[in-house]
């Protein structure tokens, strides 16, 4: 493991990639979208030039080759389904891309000390390739399909957070006060527990720094609140799921990243 190398999969705009860097990393930030990745080229043009960023322009998939890659109007959506990259009322385009396994990805480059994932809905194909004898310390992937989280504890994980991508706050719930939420949501239903404060998101300190929206934020101990086991992230999750989300309006706090160490 290289602890100077972070891999930003999924590098979007690049804010994340700017923050990496200004944080002293060396970044291999991967891009599927050829005009995100072309904008990356030209932002980063000087790191580029002096060996600090290098772009990779393919999407990670299951097989090397040629694939039909989706971009959207709303660039963080591009994805292999077209479903994906249309939701929420954006446009879609379909283009022919590079795909590269991330195998073959970190034979070229290394293991990381960070492996930030944001590939909507394809994060399981950087999570399938790592070496559980020689993996990266922290990794981090969007809340999608929870055998994700049972894969990051086979790997050799054991310390997990669940964090909202609005405000970079953890997202936790205990069972044994959920037990008895439980009960009570049963007798006068869950949109009036939520009305009157009875079901609510674990509110730690916000991060001691400021992140752009849309940005994955900070990763490995400068997230917020302590770490968790996995049975106690994956009863969140769940539990998120289930409508126990704190807000009157779920649909605007459904964006979480796990993360893990």
């Amino acid at each position: 493991m290289n602890h100077n190398l972070v891999f930003d999969v999924g590098m979007h705009n690049g804010d994340d990639t700017a923050l990496y860097v200004k944080s002293g990393y060396r970044v291999v930030a991967i891009e599927a979208d050829p005009v995100q990745a072309a904008a990356a080229r030209r932002r980063f043009a000087t790191e580029i030039a002096s060996g600090t960023v290098t772009v990779v322009e393919a999407a990670i998939g299951e097989r090397p080759g040629e694939v039909a890659f989706w971009t959207s109007s709303n660039p963080e959506y591009g994805s292999f389904d077209r479903e994906n990259a249309i939701k929420r009322g954006n446009r879609a385009r379909e283009v022919r891309v590079a795909c590269r396994t991330m195998s073959d990805v970190l034979s070229e480059f290394g293991v990381p000390f960070y492996l930030k994932i944001d590939i909507e809905g394809a994060d399981h194909f950087c999570l399938e390739a790592i070496d559980p004898q020689n993996k990266p310390e922290f990794v981090s992937f969007e809340k999608g399909r929870l055998e994700d989280l049972l894969l990051a504890r086979s790997l050799g994980y054991t310390r997990f957070k669940l964090i909202a991508q609005e405000d970079f706050r953890q997202l936790h719930y205990a069972p044994e006060r959920e037990q008895d939420l439980y009960r009570l949501v049963r007798r006068i239903g869950s949109g009036a527990a939520r009305r009157l404060g009875l079901i609510s998101r674990t509110r730690l300190e916000p991060p001691r720094k400021e992140y752009a929206y849309g940005s994955s934020g900070p990763f490995g101990e400068e997230t917020d609140g302590p770490w968790r086991t996995m049975e106690e992230v994956a009863f969140t999750w769940l539990a998120f799921d289930a409508g126990y989300t704190g807000s009157a309006n779920p649909a605007i706090d459904d964006w979480f990243d796990v993360h893990c160490s």
